[in-house]
């Protein structure tokens, strides 16, 4: 790997822990005001100015919102990990797959919500856990990781593969 392509990698690694920084840091105070609209009582953590905007808006309101925000955050991480693809690699085939992953990730995470909200009528089980764990996934760099790491593999790969069809 060139020092260029070695810049980047340490672009989009303090790219990626930024915005987990501020996605934990929204996702935690939201509750935190979650809390503080459910129990009507204060928390010992107290809410910062900038998620004050919050305050005013019902628990109900907040709490469905939380599924726009963590659209919106699965989008964040989908761009950043779409664009530190294409930057530190040329095979457009780990772009592909990083966007199936993400199509995969996201459906399965959205039946197993309906499954339990329509079929168990429950909003905690396991099914309940493995959305949010898949969506974890979805809203770190671990694809985009995974991707880069195998991007030898498929070089590999191609190239076996090419040598086989001259030998027939």
């Amino acid at each position: 790997m060139n020092r260029r392509k070695i810049g980047w990698l340490v672009l989009f690694l303090a790219l990626f822990g930024v915005l987990g920084y501020l996605r934990e840091f929204f996702f935690l105070n939201m509750n935190n005001i979650l809390y503080l609209k459910y129990y009507q009582r204060e928390s010992t953590m107290p809410v910062p100015a900038v998620m004050s905007v919050f305050l005013k808006y019902s628990y109900a309101q907040l709490y469905y919102s939380k599924y726009l925000f963590t659209a919106l955050w699965t989008g964040v991480f989908l761009a950043a990990n779409y664009f530190a693809l294409v930057r530190l690699t040329a095979n457009r085939y780990l772009v592909r797959l990083l966007l199936i992953s993400y199509a995969l990730l996201v459906s399965v995470a959205a039946v197993a919500m309906l499954y339990n909200y329509f079929v168990k009528s429950s909003y905690t089980g396991d099914e309940y856990t493995l959305s949010r764990w898949l969506m974890g996934v979805a809203q770190s760099p671990l694809i985009c990781l995974i991707l880069l790491a195998s991007e030898r593999l498929y070089k590999t790969t191609i190239t076996h593969d090419q040598q086989g069809q001259k030998d027939i």
